[in-house]
């Protein structure tokens, strides 16, 4: 006696159609995260550099400077002359500067020389946006 194995055709055409449903309901949920998760990661990019300046400059004992590329969506963190960290965000995003002045420059002792808020936006939704503010004494939030 010979046992057959696999799928027939009937339950191979169940299953796709099965699938395709779960796609239909699925890709526009994914549509619809997508621009809201770039523009939360270009914020948690934005203060983990101002974090990594603040870490640097309490380590070293020196000053530390996060210079703003406002059009290229760039920041650079510089020490003593030397480019420590380069971060270049995501496409789709904008950078954009509210009242921080710019450079920010931290001390030894982690306190910054400027205190404001800096806007990372979805190129293509004002809507969505986070904003990073940065306090003189080094804290940061995003809102």
């Amino acid at each position: 006696m010979r046992k057959d194995t696999g799928f027939s055709l009937i339950e191979l055409i169940t299953i796709m159609a099965i699938l395709s449903i779960l796609c239909t309901v699925a890709i526009p949920s994914l549509f619809e995260w997508l621009p809201k998760h770039r523009v939360g990661g270009a914020a948690r990019d934005v203060k983990s550099t101002l974090e990594f300046a603040r870490a640097s400059a309490i380590r070293t004992n020196a000053d530390v400077t996060v210079s703003f590329d406002w059009a290229n969506e760039r920041l650079t963190v510089e020490s003593g002359g030397t480019t420590l960290r380069t971060r270049q965000l995501t496409g789709g995003v904008d950078l954009q500067n509210i009242d921080l002045g710019t450079p920010v420059t931290f001390n030894g002792h982690g306190f910054s020389n400027a205190s404001g808020q800096v806007r990372v936006e979805h190129s293509n939704n004002a809507a969505l946006r986070r904003s990073i503010s940065l306090t003189i004494g080094g804290n940061f939030r995003i809102h």
